[in-house]
Order: structure tokens, then sequence, then C-alpha cells
């Protein structure tokens, strides 16, 4: 009775995609689709051969939820890049995630600017929307910049 459970168990693991005995250090593996959220961004990103690490939390003024910030390297860069992903996701909003990131959007000025303060970039801004997902990138690397439009689309903001 005991291996027939076990036997039942792993089926139902193996059924649902969730394979029970993965080591640890297990390559990521993407979901696949198109961008839609911060974790289809990260999974595409990652499907398109860079190594994306995130390494904390961010926060905009102009920009209403928590971002993580994201280190992004291999692929066809030059130098690793950072960049800043906002989640508008309705659960941890409690309100419209779709209607909050345009609302989001609309605040931001064709310069990169925010209307409600200025800010001081540290290199030029860029800001791509797609779905319920902003990414900020401040840079200027040019194979990052393609593979976000390829991605996000053309950015919305920014320099």
């Amino acid at each position: 009775m005991l291996i027939g459970f076990f036997l039942l168990t792993l089926t139902v693991l193996y059924g649902c995609g969730q394979m029970p005995f993965q080591g640890v250090g297990s390559v990521p593996q993407s979901h696949g689709g198109p961008v839609r959220d911060h974790v289809s961004f990260v999974d595409n990103l990652r499907a398109a051969g860079y190594t994306v690490s995130p390494s904390g939390d961010v926060q905009q003024p102009f920009l209403l939820p928590r971002g993580t910030l994201l280190r992004i390297s291999g692929g066809d860069l030059t130098a690793p890049a950072d960049l800043q992903s906002f989640s508008y996701d309705d659960r941890d909003l409690g309100t419209d995630g779709m209607a909050a990131a345009q609302a989001d959007v609309n605040q931001i000025q064709p310069d990169g600017q925010p209307r409600t303060a200025r800010v001081t970039w540290s290199g030029p801004p860029h800001f791509f929307h797609k779905d319920r997902v902003i990414v900020l990138y401040v840079g200027s690397d040019p194979q990052l910049l393609g593979e976000l439009q390829v991605l996000l689309g053309p950015q919305f903001a920014g320099q």
C-alpha cells in the first residue's frame, strides 16, 4: 500500500510538471508565452540567454508598487546592467493592476521625468510598459535596449 501511495504521488507530481527530486541549483525554466507581468518578464529574459539576478527592492516615489532591482548579464551584453521592474499585480496592490499601471504610465512625461517631481538620473532613462509591468532602465547599452524593445515594445518615455 505504501508503494502504491508513493507511485501515485510521483504520478501526480509528474503530471503537474513538478519533478520532486530536482537538485539544488537547477536551471530555472521559462514558463513560456509573452511578457505580461514581472515573472514572465524575467522568464523571457532568461529564455533569451541572459542571467537575471534579483538584487533587492527599489522604490520610485512616482510609481505605486515597490519594484525589484534586477542585475542582467550574459547574452550579448558587454557589461552587466541594472533594471528596475515594477509589478502591478491586483492582489498585491488591492486594486486593478492594469489600470494602476496605466495611471502611472500617464504620470511620466515623454522625456522620462515624472509630472510630480524632477529626477536627476545617473544616465539616460528608458521606460517600458507591457500589461502589468513597468520596467525602468537607466543606461545606454544598445543590445539591452534592443532586447527590451523586443520583449516589451517601444519605450513610452525616456531619452
